[in-house]
């Protein structure tokens, strides 16, 4: 007769593990879950306050206006993120080519310009066309090109035409 309730005693332990062991998996599951949804949560505010826009006029000649075989664009922070004021943050296609950090150089211009590039704050973005003339030829050739600049996420395109020689 005290056989029956060991044994009853015995899955009844049994089976309190067993749901303890189920509800940890579950919790650690629920955190990781829910840790994956903050960070997503996290990057998806941090783009939706980056914006920026180009204010460069591209009939104004924003290649070569310095001597330097440089283009030379106007960026406005639009959007509530503050970037960095060098304009290392951002990421630059020309013409369909990456552009590396050393053939760019940032520079506020704003009058209230500080640390960081904030809201309403304007960059001038040097890009360095030379470092990315692979023809042997001096400069752009003549035609139509493309900038990509891209700032977590946020993409803005600018398009100009050089004419009349390099």
């Amino acid at each position: 007769m005290a056989s029956v309730p060991v044994s009853h005693l015995i899955l009844f332990i049994a089976s309190l593990v067993i749901a303890a062991g189920v509800v940890g998996t579950i919790t650690t599951g629920v955190d990781r879950v829910s840790a994956a949804v903050d960070d997503a949560g996290l990057d998806a505010t941090e783009q939706l306050r980056t914006d920026v826009t180009i204010i460069s006029d591209a009939n104004a000649g924003v290649y070569n206006a310095s001597g330097d075989q440089n283009v030379t664009l106007l960026i406005k922070n639009t959007g509530t993120y503050r970037l960095a004021p060098d304009g290392s943050g951002l990421d630059v296609v020309f013409d369909g080519q990456y552009v590396p950090p050393s053939a760019i150089d940032g520079e506020l211009v704003s009058a209230d310009a500080g640390a960081a590039w904030s809201r309403g704050d304007v960059l001038r973005l040097t890009i360095d066309a030379e470092q990315l003339d692979d023809t042997g030829t001096d400069g752009l050739d003549d035609g139509d090109h493309r900038v990509y600049v891209t700032a977590n996420g946020d993409e803005e395109l600018f398009q100009f035409r050089v004419e009349g020689g390099n």
